[in-house]
């Protein structure tokens, strides 16, 4: 089973991500979905539950600490998240809003609203790599 982590403030985005996640197990892709509301909680959280995929919210409301990016940098670097998948995410994405998210030590990056085939590829790009 699939443990997918999502740090979101905002209601609309978690019903989407609820959705999403249940097109995913009509796809076959078995999944448990939780949602943290503040990147504190999910720093507390995330090391000891350990899920396979965390979506960060790349620009959280700058008055929660830590913010989203200085939130994947401290999860990378916990011993206890070395196998885990950080993806960012961000509304109104600029290419420095990516390169960003990378240099935070993110696998990967989303724009927002997120959308059904971009966390489908996601996942199977990050947990299947293809063979070389």
């Amino acid at each position: 089973m699939l443990y997918i982590a999502c740090i979101e403030t905002d209601a609309q985005s978690r019903f989407t991500f609820e959705q999403i996640a249940v097109l995913l197990k009509a796809r076959g892709i078995d999944n448990r979905l939780s949602f943290y509301p503040s990147p504190q909680e999910a720093l507390n959280s995330i090391p000891q539950e350990r899920p396979d995929v965390v979506f960060i919210d790349a620009r959280a409301h700058p008055s929660l600490k830590p913010c989203g990016l200085e939130l994947a940098r401290t999860l990378r670097q916990h011993p206890l998240c070395k196998g885990m998948i950080l993806v960012a995410m961000a509304e109104y994405a600029m290419p420095a809003d990516r390169s960003a998210a990378l240099a935070a030590g993110c696998h990967d990056f989303v724009p927002k609203p997120v959308r059904y085939q971009a966390i489908e590829d996601v996942i199977t790009r990050q947990l299947h790599p293809p063979m070389v």
